[in-house]
């Protein structure tokens, strides 16, 4: 039979594989190609949170996921899965929670897009985050950037799973210099805020601890002296909202002018990733923060 030159299926595949690597490879391990069910268990009961209804894949659907396999995996040190990437080079895909949207239309394979949203639909009805991503989502944010949109949706749930985690091991009066029984002795309002300050804290924390956008977004503020910035939300040229989150910041800076971005990227909707527009508003605020630091070299 021969033996394939090598293993990626592409040499895109095998290009954004090495680009994970370079940025996450001190933090995480990431497979290429492994078995759908060395991360699923496919006859377990699952969850259609939709519908709120347990549900188990039919004999045809299980068969299928048996002879699959995905196409990244990424992984703690200790190759617990965090979530799972499929790279869509064919059709430039991405998906928006369980569904698997072309853009410009549908998709012109039936099968393919039936056999990717059987994924989605397993990863979803086990809470794992699972992401279809195509090309653009790997390409640097921009000439001096090299961190992507993949490097931000693997940030993010870093991020949500530290914050669920640190939430999980729940509210400590003494951080805030109260004892528990002062704490007690508090009005509602008072302990309702300092509550809902301590998990502020811990969203903002986690953040800037766990996703890189939010690391280089913190590092630029710092070199172009940032005064502040505001943030649109857009919904123009016809863009469908539930299909994409779209914003536009304008960061300040009084020495070398303002500048302004639109950014729009799917609304992945996915487990851990709920809520694109959370990175979009720092992608833009990014975004931004260079084209001033472009500009202060210039001036230079």
């Amino acid at each position: 039979m021969g033996v394939h030159k090598t293993v990626f299926g592409s040499n895109q595949e095998r290009k954004y594989y090495k680009k994970l690597t370079k940025t996450w490879d001190n933090q995480l391990n990431i497979y290429h190609n492994l078995p759908f069910l060395s991360v699923f268990k496919g006859r377990d009961p699952l969850i259609d949170s939709e519908r709120l209804q347990i549900f188990q894949l039919n004999d045809e659907e299980f068969e299928l996921l048996k002879k699959t396999s995905i196409d990244y995996v990424i992984c703690d040190k200790d190759d617990k899965p965090l979530l799972c990437i499929e790279f869509d080079g064919m059709q430039g895909g991405f998906n928006v929670g369980k569904k698997y949207v072309v853009p410009g239309g549908e998709s012109k394979l039936k099968r393919r897009k039936d056999f990717l949203e059987l994924k989605l639909r397993v990863a979803h009805g086990s809470g794992f985050p699972f992401f279809i991503l195509s090309s653009e989502h790997f390409k640097g944010l921009a000439n001096s950037i090299y961190l992507t949109i993949a490097d931000g949706l693997i940030g993010e749930v870093l991020s949500t799973n530290a914050r669920m985690e640190s939430i999980g091991e729940g509210f400590d009066p003494s951080e805030y210099g109260y004892t528990n029984e002062d704490f007690e002795d508090l009005d509602e309002l008072t302990k309702r805020n300092l509550i809902e300050d301590w998990a502020i804290g811990i969203e903002v924390e986690s953040d800037y601890i766990h996703n890189p956008i939010f690391q280089k977004v913190a590092e630029l503020s710092e070199e172009t002296g940032f005064r502040g910035y505001s943030m649109k939300y857009l919904n123009e040229d016809k863009r469908d909202p539930e299909v994409w989150s779209w914003v536009e910041c304008e960061v300040t800076n009084l020495k070398y002018g303002n500048e302004s971005v639109k950014v729009y990227i799917p609304n992945f909707n996915t487990p851990s990733c709920y809520f694109s527009i959370h990175l979009a508003q720092e992608i833009a605020r990014l975004l931004a923060l260079e084209k001033i630091k472009r500009r202060m070299r210039a001036v230079k």
